[in-house]
């Protein structure tokens, strides 16, 4: 028994780092951000294989909500997206960088991070609850859920490291180390966690964006 609930926190995590890695690099560096719709098809096509393939776990976390909840707090999040994006093009300057942006979306401020950016949280929040339900149904306490989630969705953000600089990268790892208490907590003690995990995932990239441009 020990070892069929071991294995399937393994191949649970497997699976996350993979898919995890497939959204977030497949977009950027095969189909590029460039041909930003093609990114939204690829990721609304992944989002609802995932939603079909494991409708049961996601119908058991969003039983609770109502309808007008679902989409009054989801439209809300897109609205601050889009706010804080017309905000920093049309109001702030265009950052000089000390550095080379290496196709960062929020530092670029481009079709992709405007678009297709809410579309690749989706997809990543979708996988979130499915690695921390999977990992709490087979037995895990939320304190070793968090670990789990420090070690592989907080560090496997070092990798900004290279593509920005060492500030900007340390920022990202720090405030995904954070994601990793907040992300499990809400899903499973917070009523629509779920919702709110995504307006937080999406507005972090907001904020980010904000402060660049502001403090560049």
């Amino acid at each position: 028994m020990i070892s069929l609930l071991k294995n399937k926190i393994t191949h649970s995590t497997i699976f996350f780092l993979v898919a995890f890695s497939a959204i977030t690099l497949v977009p950027s560096q095969i189909i590029t951000m460039e041909r930003y719709a093609l990114v939204i098809l690829f990721l609304s096509f992944i989002a609802l294989a995932l939603i079909f393939a494991f409708r049961k776990e996601f119908i058991t976390v969003i039983e609770k909500t109502s309808r007008h909840e679902f989409f009054f707090l989801i439209i809300l999040s897109l609205l601050i997206h889009g706010v804080s994006s017309y905000f920093v093009l049309n109001f702030l300057d265009k950052p000089a960088l000390p550095f080379d942006n290496r196709g960062t979306s929020f530092l670029l401020m481009n079709n992709f991070f405007i678009w297709a950016k809410p579309f690749e949280v989706f997809a990543q929040q979708l996988l979130i609850i499915l690695l921390v339900t999977r990992l709490y149904k087979s037995g895990m306490s939320l304190n070793k859920i968090i670990a789990l989630f420090v070690l592989f969705f907080g560090t496997i953000h070092i990798f900004q490291i290279f593509k920005t600089d060492l500030i900007i990268g340390l920022g990202f790892t720090f405030f995904a180390i954070l994601a990793s208490f907040l992300f499990p907590y809400m899903l499973l003690k917070v009523r629509n966690g779920y919702i709110y995990n995504f307006m937080i995932h999406l507005a972090a990239y907001d904020i980010a964006a904000l402060l660049t441009w502001w403090l560049y």
